[in-house]
């Protein structure tokens, strides 16, 4: 059990970090889709195309597609999986 504690340690750091790459590619992904929002809203009330808001949320649904994100995200499962099993 001793020997398992450090392995266990450090395998949950892993996974903490990998969280952490997909929590900032979510957070960006949020971020734009926030300024998205309010480009829309503020289109809306000026009766205008929200052409910047489209591309906008065009490229997070991209990077959300992206085979960057799935690497993050399986990295993420894949650690998460290795922490809780030692």
């Amino acid at each position: 059990m001793l020997n398992e504690t450090p392995k266990q340690a450090i395998a949950t750091r892993e996974a903490h970090e990998a969280l952490l790459d997909l929590k900032h590619m979510v957070d960006e992904a949020a971020t734009i889709t926030h300024i998205a929002e309010l480009e829309s809203f503020r289109e809306a009330i000026h009766s205008g195309e929200s052409a910047d808001a489209r591309s906008a949320l065009q490229m997070v649904v991209y990077r959300l597609k992206s085979q960057s994100f799935d690497a993050v995200l399986s990295r993420a499962r894949e650690k998460l999986d290795t922490a809780a099993s030692i």
